[in-house]
């Protein structure tokens, strides 16, 4: 791992640029992720993209470039506008509050939407000029979701990891975010994906089945042709860090000040930003009902609340501080007397190392956040407690919370237990928190990074072969198109030519999709190669000038002629598949049931994401053991699950079209599913040096090209046809041995013939 450059991307810099005078100043900026990265970069190449922190005028960034590039950082720069719609307007405004499950404070507008897309795509076009194949790409947190994503669709083909430091919500949080399926697929460009806690993780699985429809299993989701491994890496503190400052005089000072002002007392420290996520509001209701409960902590326990000043200019975070400074007021108006005050309340940045001697100073630490992705106040003081042992008063919402072994956990938003909770700490004379201290020991900050670039490098070998975006009008692509004389066009429909549908029968093609078909038709021989039955491609599709390939290779028809039919699911097959697939169509409420001439298929797209991934699990199971050593495949494809004839796929339709169009001297073929791969495997077998293999969602390593979406490809088909259509001589038509070939129909199809 130490030769392999680490490309990392996150919003601010570990370096923050200050302007002094007529001169820019660098200044160390602090950290968990600073701490945790410092450690591996040493011993291999390393550089940083990120957010200077000030906006930097165009004359002076080649001077602030330099001045960064001394220090492993590459700036991305920002105008003001991108600072207030990326950062304050979308990252802060409606992923934090969302991601932390307060929807009501979550506010969506479309401009800050469009600048978190620019600046999400500045990151990438960054990376992706430096970014190589050997390279590790980590991004960080949910200020870049898109990046992951952008860095594929410009090619980039390392291994890139993506790390979540904020919670996950549910999925019915979740999808109230307007843009819901483009921060999942972002975050899914990722190869690796790592969160603080497993619940995050199966939050963030739910969202993708019933946001995406894309099933997975609890360290995994397959998307198109793409792994993406999921991981529960907790992020740690450096506990050599925090005994190095409470060796220094700061510490010192402010831990001796503390014990000397309360003397004989008990101290508990709570350390916050001013967030509405901290719980501030609800620690100080806590700590006032026990004052209430119990009188003789009311001169006998002081609180000492640092509150960090945050987004100071948000409408939110004034009304927050509003309703603390309220709450510190009224408590301590009530509860003071001339020699104590209950609540000494700091509002202001306090140095790490003053607080390192606050926590050595506090019998006990409360650490209550309504929501919070791991938390590591709670870390950094039992780490400088060390061996004198504390007490940890610590919410159930914070990541925290079932890795340190002798907190007290408790429900933020019920003051009473809370107050009971913290009145217990208080009695304990000499807690024990030595299970706590080894959690800290061992899982330091670079530990968790060693893990996570661990966990990266190992799906390298799930890294894709270089293939190309699909661009018909670039070389060399291009000069193979032109001179083309017998083109081949080999089509999936659904997924490729037309997007997915919840209920089938809706995902008729469009004007486009047809004009561009015919199009193509004047200069190629097309064909559309799909599962849809016959009745359906005939009424959809029948008019084009075409040829079609039905229920996945039963059924052929070439232009102007009848259906030829391969092989149908035998009688015996029927009478014992269809009753068990009905049942379970009856147990699935969504789900239906498809008889086809080849095969017979339940749909379960229209079902309940959730439930209906857990049926067809089971209807998988009962049908691998039912058909065991008969002639019949079981095909898992998008949300449906088909049982046919094993002779009958469509790559065995592929090679029979490829045997009549032997004179075809260019073959583009498209799809985008399981099914696909057959036809891909028959064209890269019988035409691999004249073929073209493009794969629709991503990349894949049995194809030649790929493009993002279904709308994409159809983009580049009609590039195609123009290409074509501009050729000073026209190519003749592809030899039609398909005519010599043909043959009479076996029996009756479903379709309505155009002879």
């Amino acid at each position: 791992m130490k030769g392999r450059r680490l490309i990392v991307a996150a919003t601010r810099l570990p370096v923050t640029m200050a302007r002094k005078a007529e001169s820019w100043e660098a200044r160390a900026s602090a950290g968990g992720l600073v701490t945790a990265l410092s450690a591996v970069a040493e011993g291999r190449q390393f550089e940083w993209h990120g957010w200077p922190g000030a906006h930097v005028p165009e004359s002076d960034r080649p001077t602030v470039t330099r001045m960064l590039a001394r220090r492993g950082a590459r700036p991305i720069f920002l105008s003001k506008a991108d600072i207030e719609g990326f950062y304050a307007g979308f990252s802060n405004r409606v992923l934090w509050p969302l991601c932390h499950g307060l929807t009501d404070l979550s506010h969506f507008t479309q401009s800050a939407w469009q600048a978190y897309e620019r600046v999400n795509a500045m990151f990438a076009d960054a990376i992706a000029a430096r970014a190589k194949p050997d390279d590790l790409v980590w991004v960080h947190d949910y200020q870049l979701a898109l990046v992951p994503e952008m860095l594929r669709q410009r090619g980039v083909n390392c291994a890139i990891g993506y790390f979540l430091h904020i919670p996950f919500p549910s999925s019915e949080i979740y999808r109230t975010l307007p843009v819901r399926e483009d921060v999942l697929r972002g975050i899914l460009g990722a190869n690796f994906v790592g969160f603080h806690g497993y619940e995050y993780v199966s939050h963030f699985r739910k969202a993708c089945l019933r946001v995406l429809g894309i099933e997975s299993d609890p360290e995994l989701i397959k998307t198109g042709a793409r792994r993406v491994y999921l991981g529960v890496l907790p992020i740690g503190i450096d506990p050599v860090e925090i005994a190095d400052m409470a060796r220094q005089k700061a510490a010192k000072h402010e831990y001796s000040s503390l014990r000397t002002a309360y003397a004989g007392k008990k101290i508990i420290i709570g350390v916050d930003r001013l967030d509405y996520t901290k719980g501030i509001p609800e620690k100080l209701l806590a700590f006032e009902e026990l004052l209430r409960s119990t009188p003789k902590w009311r001169e006998r326990a002081v609180l000492v609340q640092v509150a960090a000043p945050s987004r100071q200019s948000v409408d939110e975070y004034q009304a927050l501080k509003r309703r603390v400074d309220e709450l510190v007021g009224r408590i301590n108006g009530q509860y003071s007397t001339p020699g104590h005050t209950p609540i000494v309340y700091i509002h202001q940045n306090v140095s790490r190392t003053r607080l390192v001697g606050m926590y050595q100073a506090a019998d006990v630490a409360l650490v209550t956040p309504i929501r919070d992705g791991m938390n590591l106040v709670a870390l950094e003081y039992i780490a400088a407690r060390g061996e004198l042992g504390g007490s940890l008063v610590l919410s159930e919402f914070a990541g925290a919370a079932y890795l340190m072994p002798g907190a007290r956990l408790v429900n933020p938003y019920n003051i009473h237990e809370v107050a009971a909770a913290l009145g217990d700490e208080l009695e304990r004379e000499h807690p024990d928190s030595s299970h706590m201290l080894d959690f800290v020991n061992e899982n330091t900050s670079s530990a968790w990074a060693e893990r996570f670039l661990a966990r990266l490098e190992a799906t390298t070998a799930e890294v894709l072969p270089a293939s190309r975006p699909l661009r018909v009008t670039q070389d060399p692509l291009k000069t193979r198109l032109r001179t083309a004389r017998h083109p081949l066009v080999l089509l999936d429909y659904d997924g490729t030519l037309r997007s997915y549908e919840r209920k089938p029968q809706d995902a008729s093609p469009s004007r486009k999709a047809r004009r561009i078909l015919s199009d193509l038709a004047k200069h190629a021989a097309v064909y559309v190669i799909s599962g849809r039955s016959a009745d359906t491609l005939e009424q959809w599709l029948g008019d084009l000038p075409i040829g079609l390939v039905c229920e996945h290779g039963f059924a052929l028809r070439e232009v102007g002629r009848a259906w030829e039919e391969r092989g149908t699911v035998a009688g015996h097959a029927l009478r014992r598949v269809l009753p068990l697939l009905e049942e379970f169509a009856r147990r699935t409420p969504g789900a239906m049931v498809e008889r086809k001439r080849s095969a017979i298929a339940w749909h379960y797209r229209s079902a309940e994401p959730e439930f209906g991934a857990f049926q067809a699990r089971e209807l998988l199971s009962e049908l691998e053991e039912m058909l065991r050593r008969r002639p019949f495949t079981v095909l898992r494809g998008n949300r449906v699950i088909e049982v046919r004839h094993a002779q009958t796929s469509k790559g065995h339709a592929a090679e029979e079209i490829l045997r009549r169009r032997r004179d075809a001297d260019f073959v583009l073929c498209a799809g985008d599913d399981r099914t696909d791969e057959d036809m891909m495997e028959a064209v890269a077998r019988l035409r691999g040096e004249h073929g073209v293999r493009c794969w629709v969602g991503g990349r894949h390593p049995m194809t030649t090209h790929w493009t993002e979406s279904s709308a994409t490809l159809l983009d580049e088909l009609g590039k195609l046809a123009e290409l074509w259509a501009r050729r000073t001589e026209p190519p003749g038509p592809p030899a039609n041995n398909a005519a010599r070939a043909h043959t009479r129909v076996r029996g009756k199809t479903s379709a309505t013939r155009r002879d």
